[in-house]
């Protein structure tokens, strides 16, 4: 179900880059770059920090999108699900996470204490930077989708979670960057 007329038949976040390519394409270009670009976070980890960061946010288009990448990742569904609770049986991951919980439901909270916490976890100052990153962008990715009233189905996750996992994100860019040009 969507909440615009012209957005009736949209099936995912890719419908709404292409209606206007040339407004979002360099908002995909970020995607790309932080999503898959150079980061000491592996792809699975900067998914699963969007899966738990679109949970909180009660994204449901953007949980089963990213629970769809982690499948065709091969991560253990036991792991996809206890981080999309927030939970991991590793510590340096679950102060990752516990951030994101803190910067996604109260970033104007988020302190020097909270940065000390993932240091001492063993994530390096830049590491950290690419967390909030990948926070940012899904908490932008949600209310987007959401706003718009863009639902997805299974077709879509496993589509989109197939794609992701094989190519990353550079072919949504092109797409829009062939319909922008």
């Amino acid at each position: 179900m969507s909440f615009l007329g012209h957005t009736a038949n949209f099936q995912g976040v890719v419908d709404v880059f292409m209606h206007d390519p040339t407004g979002y394409l360099p908002f995909t270009q970020l995607m790309v770059g932080i999503m898959g670009g150079k980061s000491t976070l592996g792809i699975a980890q900067r998914e699963m920090i969007a899966l738990y960061v679109s949970t909180l946010n009660h994204c449901h288009y953007c949980c089963g999108s990213h629970r769809a990448v982690l499948a065709n990742l091969k991560i253990d569904d036991a792991e996809v699900s206890a981080a999309e609770a927030g939970r991991s049986a590793e510590g340096k991951t679950q102060a990752a996470l516990d951030f994101a919980k803190k910067l996604t439901r109260n970033p104007g909270a988020v302190a020097k204490s909270d940065i000390e916490d993932m240091q001492t976890a063993g994530w390096s100052d830049q590491s950290i930077e690419d967390v909030i990153k990948v926070v940012a962008l899904f908490s932008f990715l949600n209310r987007l989708v959401d706003g718009l009233g863009i639902q997805g189905n299974a077709q879509v996750f496993a589509q989109a979670g197939a794609m992701i996992a094989e190519h990353g994100y550079d072919p949504v860019v092109q797409m829009v960057q062939g319909k922008a040009a």
